[in-house]
């Protein structure tokens, strides 16, 4: 009996025990835990923010040229209005061309240019086809028509330029 309580006594002090903390130790964490990540908005601790453009900002044009003669197709996309600048950051082409018919330049321009790398052609019925489509970062500035423009090796008997153009209009400063 008394080997019993010698053993039985302390091991039931540290159940005891370790079921108190066990209780208690959530509480304290979760306590610290809120403490160290409460956000406050000030400002003298701001919190970064997006604003997102108004929809009367969002800029989306899509513009195209047909050829049948030829080896420069340019098409012209919406100008930038007075007092906007216009803030480019999606930038999509389609081209085709006669099957061997190489496009090699291909640029959207406004008061300067980007130049626009393509995907090697994919045949079908006689045609070549690029594609791409780019994330940038391109301003034009204000009363500035953007242009997308493509240039062919040879001269064509059936090509066009499609150009898609997305991004928001801000006030110029």
């Amino acid at each position: 009996m008394n080997l019993l309580r010698r053993f039985l006594l302390p091991l039931a002090g540290v159940a005891a025990v370790l079921f108190i903390i066990s209780i208690a130790t959530p509480r304290a964490v979760h306590a610290i835990t809120a403490a160290l990540v409460q956000i406050v908005n000030t400002p003298a601790n701001a919190v970064p923010t997006v604003l997102a453009p108004a929809a009367s900002q969002i800029y989306q044009e899509t513009c195209s040229q047909y050829m049948t003669s030829g080896n420069v197709g340019t098409c012209y996309l919406r100008a930038v209005p007075a007092g906007q600048t216009l803030f480019i950051d999606t930038l999509s082409f389609y081209l085709f061309t006669d099957h061997g018919n190489v496009a090699y330049e291909v640029y959207l321009a406004g008061d300067r240019k980007i130049w626009v790398p393509l995907s090697l052609p994919q045949t079908s019925s006689g045609l070549d086809a690029y594609t791409t489509t780019l994330s940038v970062r391109f301003t034009v500035p204000q009363s500035v028509q953007p242009q997308c423009t493509m240039y062919l090796k040879n001269m064509t008997a059936y090509s066009a330029v499609l150009c898609t153009v997305s991004g928001y209009l801000a006030p110029s400063q």
